[in-house]
């Protein structure tokens, strides 16, 4: 027979999972509005950027970041703004914000995309040694990734830039022979070729 004290024990599961249902549902619905809000302002900086009005696209983008921190816009809008600080030749700047959205950023698809970026911002500084050091840590971390190829190809400039010509041959025979049926390994061949008649 139920007694009033199993009674009451039942009554305050049944309200306390009521509760963090509605709870659970309360923060998925809040964080999915949160996160149309920052796509939508993401899509109004990048209409900024692309009339050139630089200011207020950084100040959209500076409001999502700080609004929304963690919501995957608000990621997207810091590899964006890297992006346009990388154009304005603030190395130092897109590097920052770039390191962070590798070390946290969400989605987890968000991680590569920075790591790429910030191979790119060594190679506009022309730092080839840093960016060397980018791409092999790419490559460990994002094997399978679909930039994979061309990083490899990158790298072996690189290589080829900073005087390390027997490592970018090297790196241009593993993209001619590990992706042998893509344009990738195509290119490699047609630099491994001009690197053999410069000699």
């Amino acid at each position: 027979m139920f007694d009033l004290g199993n009674k009451i024990r039942v009554f305050i599961i049944v309200v306390l999972t009521t509760i963090l249902t509605f709870g659970v549902a309360f923060a998925c619905f809040k964080f999915n509005e949160n996160n149309k809000i920052a796509s939508d302002k993401l899509s109004e900086a990048y209409a900024f950027f692309a009339r050139g009005d630089v200011r207020n696209g950084f100040i959209l983008i500076d409001g999502i970041i700080s609004r929304f921190p963690k919501t995957p816009s608000a990621y997207q809008a810091r590899v964006i703004k890297a992006d346009v600080l990388t154009e304005m030749c603030k190395y130092d700047e897109a590097l920052s914000v770039l390191k962070e959205t590798l070390n946290n950023g969400k989605p987890g698809a968000i991680k590569p995309l920075a790591g790429s970026r910030i191979i790119y911002v060594y190679d506009s500084k022309k730092d080839y040694s840093k960016a060397i050091l980018a791409s092999v840590e790419f490559i460990k971390k994002y094997p399978d990734h679909f930039l994979v190829k061309d990083i490899y190809l990158n790298l072996a400039e690189y290589y080829f830039l900073s005087g390390s010509k027997s490592d970018a041959i090297r790196v241009f025979n593993k993209v001619a022979v590990e992706f042998s049926n893509t344009q990738e390994a195509m290119k490699a061949r047609n630099r491994l070729s001009d690197i053999y008649k410069i000699n």
